[in-house]
């Protein structure tokens, strides 16, 4: 059995298993949340976390979902 995002995190189950690229998730984000968007516009280096986490696998995604509630 696949284990899903931790109670921890409960909204992260959805970007755990999103078949979404980080472009078209960006897209959205602006279109949805333009205030987030805007802060990782100001901040590079948590944009560039998120386009990492875009960039893995599913699996790679839970884990690192796991390792923030290390």
């Amino acid at each position: 059995m696949r284990k899903t995002a931790t109670p921890v995190f409960p909204g992260a189950a959805s970007l755990v298993n999103s078949t979404c690229t980080f472009e078209s998730y960006y897209a959205k984000l602006y279109a949805n949340a333009p205030t987030v968007a805007w802060t990782l516009d100001a901040d590079r280096s948590r944009r560039e976390a998120l386009e990492d986490f875009f960039a893995k696998s599913p699996e790679e995604r839970q884990m690192t979902v796991d390792s923030w509630a290390a």
